[in-house]
């Protein structure tokens, strides 16, 4: 299995021709703290729900509006920022009441984002000591552990990592998406005939849509070629979460549906999150065939949970919170697993990981966006996470499936720069300035300001009377690009030095990298090369009031803490608040 810090490499290796032109170290400021009452994103909220009001009412023909019903959240780490919810003109067949709006409470088929409780569940039961992510599934489902001289797929060698991860290189379904179900008479287009012992006989339209039971799983799987080789491709697996759903019940001796309430839904308090179909009044039947009543059977932990949009921002805030596993783990959770066709997607587990620079009006920073899709018969679902700003949004669409990408391109396009320009401004509140010696005696100071999407930046830096701004960055610059403009740039750490000192990097940047052959990286995230006697030349301590805001800054690698000169306290006490109100604004992009 491809390691973490390989697949960085080759997404650095990929990534070389945009660097090239602006190089930018993702993730400059730390995650803004988001309220609702900020009139910047109450503005911008506003402006949003009036466009998607339009669109749903209008004649557009992007999807078809009169049928699609939808109801999305964005939520930050601590609270709900905004909602929106939409209902049809036209709905499907309820029967056991009259349909009602739909708002944030009205329940949705989520789909594949289901797996992502199945993925946490798993990591619970790790985090208790009960197993480990390495174990081979045949540790857990003693089914596979009996066929295994008998399948043509290697089980021992498939963990419950490679499932979860979508490295196991094992088919897709099982009878899900075969011709035999969805032709009339596969014959017609020219596939032969199959005797009737090859004919799966449940979980299909032939069998009248009976779900197919643990064993009729196993064996049908086990009657199966791989895809790939265990860990040596990515390809989507739904019957990778069947069978750690199996493992799961193994281990716990509880139904998944049990597991999954008792260890997620009840500690989070989702009160909408099931696995059993709710009332139809409960949620919302789009007018086309759809698989609102389907029951799904072994296939809940791969595609299972109905849910609503506010149980799923109450969801994504307590993985922004590592409220059911620590932070350490939850950082572990949200990275990469490996790489896909696409340069700009990634894998998780079992997350969809995508990263663009096209969202910033005014900078090519790489940013990451976490997500998990889910689609069924007329339900589509999108979870995502954007952890640089503590944020993540929420859709959840009944209908036509093309509202989804539409709605979703509109808040990321209206949302994403606001957010940035929040994060700039609360960095540039709590911590720029210039710190200096109290001892007049020593001349040391240093001066920091944000400068746009590049973050916090070192603009001057004095060491006992000598220019150690210049000196580190001749140390930092290769000999054949010396005199080439840079920066010296601060990178947030996550870390704390006691109570209230805030850990944070400094990094020498160039502004720019020339193309010069098919390998050219810069290592950006190379962030303790510079020691001095045990301490990092390069460590960043700012010592923070009780008001969150920067009094000191301590450089451990020169043994001083350097107090922040009172003229810049008062400049941006003067200033106040109107000075960022004066700021121009990102705008409102339009991407039709």
């Amino acid at each position: 299995m491809a390691s973490w810090t390989l697949l960085c490499l080759l997404w650095a290796l990929v990534t070389s021709r945009v660097f090239s032109r602006h190089l930018e170290p993702t993730g400059p400021f730390r995650p803004p703290q988001l309220l609702g009452t900020d009139p910047r994103l109450r503005n911008v909220f506003q402006q949003l729900g009036q466009k998607i009001d339009l669109k749903a009412k209008s004649s557009d023909r992007s999807w078809i509006t009169n049928i699609t019903s939808f109801s999305v959240a964005v939520t930050s780490a601590s609270e709900t920022l905004w909602t929106k919810s939409y209902t049809a003109p036209i709905l499907g067949n309820y029967t056991d009441s009259l349909p009602t709006p739909v708002t944030d409470q009205t329940y949705f088929r989520i789909a594949s984002i289901s797996k992502i409780f199945t993925v946490l569940a798993v990591l619970l039961q790790q985090e208790a000591g009960r197993w480990s992510l390495k174990d081979p599934i045949t540790k857990h489902v003693p089914e596979l552990k009996a066929a295994v001289n008998s399948s043509r797929i290697d089980w021992e060698s498939i963990t419950l990592e490679s499932l979860a991860s979508q490295l196991s290189g094992i088919p897709r379904e099982y009878i899900q998406s075969d011709l035999l179900d969805t032709l009339t008479d596969p014959v017609d287009i020219g596939l032969p005939p199959v005797e009737d012992a090859n004919v799966p006989h449940c979980g299909t339209n032939i069998s009248g849509g009976a779900p197919c039971a643990r064993k009729e799983v196993v064996d049908g799987i086990l009657k199966r070629a791989p895809v790939f080789a265990p860990n040596y491709q990515a390809t989507y697996s739904n019957m990778a979460f069947v069978l750690l759903g199996f493992a799961l019940e193994s281990l716990t001796g509880l139904s998944y549906a049990d597991l999954v309430k008792q260890t997620i839904f009840d500690p989070l308090g989702m009160e909408r999150a099931t696995l059993e179909k709710p009332h139809d009044w409960e949620g919302v039947i789009p007018n086309l065939a759809s698989d609102w009543d389907a029951d799904i059977g072994t296939y809940g932990p791969t595609s299972g949970i109905y849910s609503t949009a506010s149980d799923l921002a109450l969801f994504a805030r307590s993985i922004l919170t590592h409220k059911l596993i620590d932070e350490p783990a939850t950082n572990a959770w949200l990275k990469p697993h490996s790489a896909s066709f696409n340069w700009e997607f990634a894998y998780g587990m079992p997350w969809e990981i995508f990263r663009t620079s096209d969202i910033l009006p005014d900078s090519h920073r790489i940013q990451t966006i976490i997500t998990k899709s889910g689609n069924l018969r007329g339900y589509m679902s999108k979870l995502l996470l954007i952890p640089e700003y503590d944020v993540a949004l929420v859709l959840l669409i009944a209908g036509d499936g093309n509202a989804l990408a539409w709605i979703m391109e509109e808040i990321l396009q209206a949302v994403v720069p606001d957010l940035e320009e929040i994060a700039r401004r609360q960095t540039g509140d709590r911590l720029t300035g210039t710190y200096a010696s109290s001892d007049t005696r020593i001349d040391s100071s240093i001066s920091v300001e944000v400068q746009g999407s590049s973050g916090l930046v070192v603009t001057s830096w004095i060491s006992n009377s000598t220019d150690f701004l210049s000196k580190y960055a001749d140390m930092a610059t290769p000999r054949e690009r010396s005199g080439e403009p840079s920066r010296v740039q601060l990178l947030p750490t996550e870390t704390r030095r006691g109570r209230n000192g805030e850990v944070w990097r400094a990094q020498h940047v160039p502004r720019e990298l020339p193309s010069t052959g098919i390998i050219n990286v810069h290592l950006i995230n190379d962030v303790d090369w510079f020691n001095y006697a045990s301490h990092s030349v390069q460590e960043f301590v700012f010592h923070l009031d009780s008001q969150g805001r920067a009094d000191a800054v301590e450089l451990p690698a020169f043994r001083i803490t350097l107090t922040k000169r009172q003229e810049h306290e008062d400049s941006r006490n003067q200033l106040g608040a109107g000075a960022h109100r004066a700021m121009k604004p990102l705008g409102f992009r339009d991407s039709q």
